[in-house]
């Protein structure tokens, strides 16, 4: 009568939802059985057409060499791609003066590419400044930027910023801009008209 109890009070436990014990198949199972039957397809067709079995070998070892080719030819590429990248980078970056600045401005004006032209003009201004010792040139850099930066009077200075914000204007918010507002632009971008901050 202990017993049947005991017993009974074990099934019940082990009843439970936390000892039901399922088998759980790994992940990578699938993949397992398929290597296992593509192994088992090779031994039977070895053994059933041997003949056949050389030509799906032979097809194997060619893709295998392809892969491999291929592989060294993107390893290739990648080393001599990187190797001619660095060299590039290497490479003293050519700074432009504000003559050469200018110059581009009026070619680019010359082509009606006004908002390009005032950026050039713009480059020019900042080569003028920084000579003047009113602020440093940094190609990454932008124009507000320079505004923070510059060592111009308060008065210089706002109107700096004025012609960084009309900038921005023509660059970015695609004001409308002609030949009448390049020049009226660029005959605030003077460098004689900013001073230095007393």
């Amino acid at each position: 009568m202990q017993q049947d109890s005991l017993r009974g009070v074990l099934d019940s436990v082990f009843a439970a939802p936390d000892y039901v014990w399922v088998e759980r198949t790994p992940p990578l199972a699938f993949l397992a059985r398929w290597l296992e039957g593509f192994t088992r397809w090779l031994y039977a067709t070895r053994e059933a057409h041997p003949v056949g079995f050389q030509l799906v070998l032979g097809a194997l070892v060619i893709l295998l060499v392809l892969i491999l080719v291929h592989a060294g030819w993107i390893l290739f590429h990648t080393i001599r791609g990187t190797a001619s990248a660095s060299i590039r980078l290497s490479e003293t970056p050519v700074r432009r003066d504000r003559a050469w600045y200018r110059r581009e401005a009026d070619r680019l004006a010359g082509q009606g590419r006004y908002v390009e032209a005032m950026q050039a003009e713009f480059l020019a201004l900042v080569l003028a400044l920084e000579a003047a010792e009113l602020l440093r040139f940094h190609p990454s850099k932008t124009p507000a930027e320079y505004g923070r930066e510059s060592r111009l009077s308060p008065s210089a200075r706002e109107e700096f910023r004025e012609l960084v914000r009309a900038l921005y204007g023509y660059a970015f918010a695609r004001w409308p801009c002609g030949p009448g507002d390049f020049a009226s632009w660029r005959a605030r971008a003077l460098p004689e008209r900013y001073a230095r901050a007393d």
